[in-house]
């Protein structure tokens, strides 16, 4: 990130420090025995930092704006969007950032980045949103829900440090694992849809009914729509247990079109697992009804993000 911000139209140095500061009240740093990192309290008593930054502690400390180190505990990550959710007990709460508005980010806004050093000491860095737009996944399959992507790298012992615009408000947490050449920010929606789950479960629940599809036109008691065509099934797969076979196209699901693997995806979000989802189905250009049961994709058979759902 270019640290230009005297430059910028809506600060003077006096009200941009005054800014860090308030930011810091809520950003910990994250001090392991391979490095350090920093992270921002999300809620009271939980860090929202990256993977990348914490996955090969053993142990860590998470050191409080006062300095004082306490012992932080890693609860649960999300290799897929590089989110890590850390716990930690502190003598005082501390304060909770205020949050932007999801989705307020566009190319060319100022942002900055507060982070605080295992020593205790808040640095900062300035710079830009260099790419803004709507909902993608990540290179690991990973859903986000807005793309924000800064105009430069991250500063060491940044990843993880919360990113806020000209107004102070957070807009999401940095990672530098997500583009090759630019720090992208996770933004709040997806921390607020993620976190609960590693909190709970240790990792990001994701729906699996164990096929593998692609888009086509089909007809359906002769009209014809969209859906996808089943080309694999896995054995003993959620699916296979309900009855799907390959050639079938699916245009329904829970009672909606669906046209595409991301829609497909979509409804099959961690908080669908285990219950029960309605298909539409073309076979043999006819309609029918089945029913599938949602089951956890187990974490070892999680595929690369781009044809089993």
């Amino acid at each position: 990130m270019t640290p230009t911000p005297s430059t910028h139209p809506s600060f003077d140095t006096g009200t941009l420090a005054d800014a860090v500061q308030r930011l810091a009240g809520s950003v910990v740093g994250l001090s392991m025995r391979r490095g350090a990192a920093s992270g921002v309290v999300w809620s009271p008593g939980v860090v929202a930092t990256t993977v990348s930054a914490v996955w090969r502690a053993r142990r860590l400390q998470v050191v409080l704006p006062d300095g004082e180190p306490v012992a932080g505990e890693i609860r649960g990550l999300d290799t897929t969007i590089d989110l890590a959710a850390v716990s930690f007990d502190a003598p005082t709460p501390l304060p909770l950032p205020e949050r932007a508005v999801n989705g307020e980010a566009r190319a060319g806004d100022f942002v900055f980045a507060v982070g605080r050093e295992s020593s205790g000491r808040v640095q900062a860095s300035f710079g830009h949103v260099g790419a803004a737009g709507g909902e993608w996944r990540t290179w690991r399959g990973g859903h986000v829900e807005q793309l924000i992507r800064l105009d430069g790298g991250l500063y060491l012992g940044m990843a993880g440090a919360p990113v806020a615009d000209a107004s102070g408000r957070v807009l999401g947490v940095a990672s530098p694992m997500l583009s090759r050449h630019h720090g992208v920010v996770l933004p709040g929606a997806t921390i607020d849809r993620v976190l609960a789950q590693l909190l709970t479960h240790g990792h990001a629940r994701q729906g699996y009914i164990g096929i593998a599809a692609q888009p086509v036109r089909a007809t359906i008691d002769g009209v014809a729509t969209e859906g996808l065509l089943v080309s694999s099934v896995a054995d003993d797969g959620p699916a296979a247990k309900a009855g799907l076979l390959v050639g079938d196209v699916i245009v329904e699901v829970g009672g909606q079109a669906v046209a595409s693997i991301e829609a497909l995806r979509a409804r099959l979000a961690g908080e669908a697992v285990g219950s029960l989802l309605a298909l539409k189905v073309a076979r043999g250009g006819r309609a029918m009804q089945l029913s599938v049961d949602i089951a956890e994709r187990p974490i070892r058979g999680r595929s690369n993000g781009h044809c089993w759902p």
